[in-house]
């Protein structure tokens, strides 16, 4: 099924066309932004232009035809800011429908602010967080704990507003311009303590502002991968760049940044904004999600697809909680049967919880793709997915030890390539994910039952229980006398030697003892 979601801003109006998976997952197929600035006669009108409405009307036309013509089953249209603070936004979504056959549904600042929650948050699972949205009219505050939301607000700052209000007729600002810029900000903004911010939340930021400042950083380090989503900014290269360009003609940053024209108007107020609010509540970096209010909107209308007819904020809550148990919790351990294992693995210290989170995101990423022997094509294929909870280093272990898993030199060579972005104990991690992936297929694929025991003598047993007549022992044996090398350390397992389809009983119990 293809889902188009249409984005009605103040400044863009953007469609992304979804292809949405038997299971509810889903990925962008097709893009267009348009910048229409829709919202740019309300700094000194309570009204929408006729001329950007009819401009509007005349993207959403074209829009409507690619999302024929890509075949997709059903076109949501929502408006936000500009057209929500409009006195004649009935007069907007009017002649919308009236000429292009699509409905508007314009949503309260507590909706969009839900929504591009339930976006970022799904893609980053970040429990304890500070979620903004900067968008060219308004932003969105959202606090939560344990995924659930204590706190959302709608602010007027978005970059486009500051923007008009601050800028110069050129677009520059002098240090007063910026000055009083920031004090709008500061005392716009609430502070730490009325949200009761805990020490273990994180930044969550969404936005064209925030991406942009994100590839631009990525330039100047010379990332070597073109990804930007959960890629961390700190508030040093924030306030370096806002430095640099604060006083700039907008010509002169777009050399600088390499920015379309729509980005470059907006971006001076944008990292004021994303500054302030790092300063204000005592953030040393932020994520940024490449996912927001579209996949909300999304995630949302599949899990319930009246829910933007007639919804209350409250189900809004219930419905985001139950979305999220799902992204959030599909890659755990536990579904793969290995929790038990797993736990034992972080009690005996020969495991970190890291590290366990690494080898469940391997798991579920070889159920899913198909097998090849392509190695460096799988590598590259597993580093250009946007996996949740996982940072770009975490994200380079996992494709590393997926590689190292099928092949080790290969896994060697693109581990020395990139060891720029690790960290010289990240080869042994990658070691012990690699072999202890190896063993969890062979238990996952026989349905047997592992338990893990560490003696006095420091020696680990494995004791392995299959359910199949049918065991890979003489793989196993290659595999545990890797576990031993590898975790330095002596090696016992145990299987049974006959096995009782019915009852799951040994007849006996063969110890083979493997060790450095």
């Amino acid at each position: 099924m293809k889902i188009s979601i249409v984005d009605i801003g103040s400044n863009t109006i953007k469609l992304v066309i979804y292809h949405v998976k038997k299971d509810n997952s889903f990925i962008g197929i097709h893009q267009e932004s348009s910048k229409v600035r829709l919202g740019e006669s309300l700094a000194y009108s309570d009204n929408l232009n006729e001329q950007s409405i009819l401009k509007s009307i005349d993207v959403l036309l074209l829009y409507r035809d690619i999302a024929r013509f890509e075949s997709a089953n059903k076109v949501i249209c929502v408006g936000t800011s500009a057209v929500r603070e409009a006195k004649n936004n009935k007069y907007f979504i009017d002649e919308v429908l009236k000429k292009t056959g699509l409905r508007v549904r314009i949503l309260s600042g507590d909706e969009e602010a839900y929504y591009s929650y339930l976006g970022a948050s799904m893609s980053t699972c970040i429990p304890n967080g500070l979620f903004f949205d900067l968008g060219g009219g308004s932003l969105e505050v959202v606090y939560t704990e344990d995924f659930k939301i204590k706190n959302v607000q709608t602010l007027p700052l978005g970059a486009l507003r500051l923007t008009r209000t601050f800028a110069n007729q050129d677009g520059s600002y002098s240090k007063k311009d910026c000055d009083n810029m920031t004090q709008t900000i500061l005392h716009t903004l609430p502070t730490k303590k009325s949200y009761g911010i805990g020490i273990d939340s994180l930044l969550v930021g969404i936005g064209g502002t925030l991406r942009a400042l994100g590839r631009y950083d990525q330039k100047r380090a010379a990332y070597p991968f073109e990804k930007i989503h959960n890629y961390r900014l700190t508030l040093n290269a924030i306030d370096s760049l806002r430095k640099d360009i604060s006083h700039m003609k907008p010509d002169e940053i777009s050399n600088l940044l390499a920015l379309d024209s729509t980005r470059v108007e907006t971006i001076v107020a944008g990292i004021h904004v994303i500054h302030s609010i790092m300063k204000k509540f005592d953030f040393e970096e932020v994520v940024i999600s490449g996912y927001g209010l579209r996949e909300g909107v999304l995630a949302s209308f599949i899990q319930d697809r009246f829910t933007l007819q007639n919804h209350s904020i409250e189900n809004l809550e219930k419905q985001i909680l139950k979305v999220l148990s799902y992204h959030c919790y599909k890659y755990d351990i536990s579904h793969f049967g290995l929790d038990d294992m797993m736990k034992d693995m972080i009690y005996y210290r020969l495991l970190k919880e890291r590290e366990v989170e690494i080898l469940s995101f391997a798991l579920y990423t070889l159920s899913k793709l198909p097998e090849t022997n392509k190695h460096y094509s799988l590598f590259y294929h597993i580093l250009d997915q946007d996996y949740p909870r996982l940072t770009y280093r975490e994200q380079v272990i996992l494709a590393l030890s997926i590689v190292y898993s099928k092949k080790i030199r290969t896994g060697e060579e693109l581990f020395y390539k990139y060891n720029h972005l690790l960290k010289p104990q990240n080869l042994e991690s990658v070691q012990k994910i690699a072999i202890l992936f190896k063993l969890a297929r062979i238990i996952i694929k026989t349905r047997s039952q592992i338990r893990i025991k560490l003696t006095e003598n420091q020696n680990i047993i494995f004791t392995i229980i299959p359910t199949h007549k049918s065991f890979p022992n003489i793989l196993l044996k290659q595999i545990i006398e890797k576990v031993s090398t590898i975790f330095n350390i002596p090696v016992q397992y145990h299987i049974p030697n006959k096995i009782d389809r019915v009852n799951h009983s040994t007849d006996k119990i063969i110890s083979i003892k493997s060790q450095t």
